[in-house]
Order: structure tokens, then sequence, then C-alpha cells
């Protein structure tokens, strides 16, 4: 298997397996599943949540990833691991369909995950263009 399928399916699983697991509790003792911060985040996108925006970085670095394409992979995995980075300054977080929000107490097991799904995109495309064979100049004949 190629380099570049490994780090991408690393990345996605990671990704997925986040969204199974608490990210966000609130002050008032509940938790907010990775999965409900994918789904909703994006309706708070000029607020709190602009941290979404995380996630089409992340899925445009697995796409230029797959096209072969690693220094723009490694860019936009950069992106995506400093706008993930960016969510703890974040202060609140909706919590329901009226838009309801409550204040950011902790992060859990899905947000460091997400995270990790970001610093393998970036690390992989790294470690995939330092491994590249270099053209070598050989005099024409």
């Amino acid at each position: 298997m190629k380099k570049n399928h490994i780090i991408f399916i690393v990345s996605i699983v990671v990704f997925l397996i986040s969204l199974m697991f608490p990210a966000v509790f609130t002050q008032k003792g509940g938790e907010v599943y990775g999965s409900v911060c994918f789904l909703w985040g994006w309706t708070d996108l000029y607020g709190d949540g602009i941290s979404w925006i995380t996630n089409p970085i992340l899925f445009f670095s697995w796409i230029f990833l797959l096209a072969r394409q690693p220094k723009i992979a490694a860019f936009l995995g950069f992106l995506s691991l400093g706008a993930a980075l960016y969510y703890l300054t974040e202060t609140e977080i909706i919590v329901n369909e009226p838009g309801h929000k409550f204040i950011i107490a902790s992060y859990g097991l899905g947000y460091y995950l997400w995270i990790a799904s970001c610093v393998t995109m970036f690390i992989g495309s790294l470690l995939l263009l330092k491994s590249k064979p270099e053209i070598q100049n050989t005099p024409k004949k």
C-alpha cells in the first residue's frame, strides 16, 4: 500500500472515531459528541463556531493527498491543525436546535482525536515530502 493511502486511511479513521466520543463538556454537566459538533458546528460560523471550518480544510487536504500533491496537503493539514487548536479559545457551544449556548467547561476525547486527525495529515504529508526521491540532474547526451 502506498504511503499516501496509509496516511489518508489513518487520518480519516481517527476523524471518524472522534465523532463517536464526547468532544466538549459544558458547565451545566452536559456533553456534546463529536458527531453533533460536526453536524451543527457550521450554524455558528460567525460566532464561537468558526473553528468548524477545520472540517472542510481537512477534507481538501485528504483530496490533495490522494491526488499526490503533498505540498498542498501539508499546507492544508497545517491550516486545519491551526483552526482546530483555535477551538481552545472558544468559550461557548451551541447545544441544541434552537441555538442555546452553554459555556465550555472542558474538552473530551472526541476533540483530541479530531486534533490527532489533523496532526496525522500535517506530519504525514511532511514525511511524504521528505521521502520523495529527488530528481537528479543528469547531463543530456
